[in-house]
């Protein structure tokens, strides 16, 4: 794999576990020193990347729906790594209940808001001074097929992602000429652990969801990580304010509220 990233930093939130552990391995391989940024510190994590990778790892407990801890967080791993280059926005949640949007407590809607799009914008107010400073920034946010073309009884998961878009290109715009790019990728299903797990179970039915994907499987969180490493590179620099479905066609093949299958698959997979 190219070192590209030789002598950056980069940060990924959500790394502790899932897909964001396996960007945070992508970008190590790259060359970058990482630091892990999740609810609990991933020490564990970190100190394995570290020793398979030969580069500097660090893991600090922030919840980017905190503000105050975002800033301090990112104080943090300038301290101990310098400025960041790369900035992975992973950190999210899962909208737990199948019901139409009505009958949800608002706090629904707010909380979801809260770590996604609060998150992100967070997170790259606490980065961006230091990128446009050296001249080298970025920005990859992680949006969701669902945010594309909406998913029945997740309105508050779709509304939140679909927000990416809008401040992936507003940031793009307004830092495009301080030498950062800023682009967001939409994931279809991917295989984490989590849903492995719930397949083994019998309470996730694979199929369900394969079967509106135009290469009639899901993603490995490798193929997610791939696509946002090579975001993160130099080379990709004339690359921004775009939003990439990394979905195997599911978006094309029209809104998937409409074939989902049962309910209650659509919950196994929430929750």
């Amino acid at each position: 794999m190219s070192k590209a990233l030789t002598g950056r930093v980069a940060v990924v939130t959500g790394a502790g576990r899932g897909i964001g552990r396996v960007i945070a391995e992508d970008l190590a391989a790259r060359g970058a020193d990482v630091a892990l940024l999740d609810l609990q510190a991933p020490d564990e994590v970190a100190a394995e990347i570290a020793a398979k990778h030969g580069v500097r790892v660090v893991a600090v407990a922030v919840d980017v729906s905190d503000e105050a801890a975002v800033v301090a967080g990112c104080a943090r791993v300038a301290a101990e790594l310098g400025t960041v280059s790369v900035l992975v926005n992973n950190a999210g949640i899962m909208q737990r209940a199948s019901a139409d949007h009505h009958t949800l407590p608002a706090s629904d809607l707010q909380r979801m808001l809260a770590v996604h799009v609060g998150g992100t914008a967070a997170m790259c107010t606490a980065v961006l001074p230091g990128m446009r400073a050296q001249g080298f920034g970025r920005i990859v946010n992680l949006s969701s097929v669902i945010g594309l073309v909406g998913l029945q009884r997740r309105t508050a998961y779709s509304t939140a992602k679909a927000a990416i878009a809008g401040l992936t290109r507003g940031l793009a715009l307004e830092n495009g000429r301080h030498g950062v790019t800023v682009n967001a990728v939409a994931p279809g299903y991917v295989l984490t652990e989590v849903l492995r797990e719930k397949m083994r179970l019998g309470t996730l039915d694979y199929d369900l969801f394969a079967e509106r994907s135009a290469v009639g499987r899901w993603a490995v969180p490798e193929e997610i990580a791939r696509v946002i490493g090579f975001l993160a590179e130099p080379a990709s620099g004339f690359i921004t304010a775009a939003v990439w479905a990394v979905d195997g066609g599911y978006a094309a093949n029209g809104n998937p509220g409409e074939a989902l299958g049962p309910l209650q698959a659509m919950q196994a997979l929430a929750d």
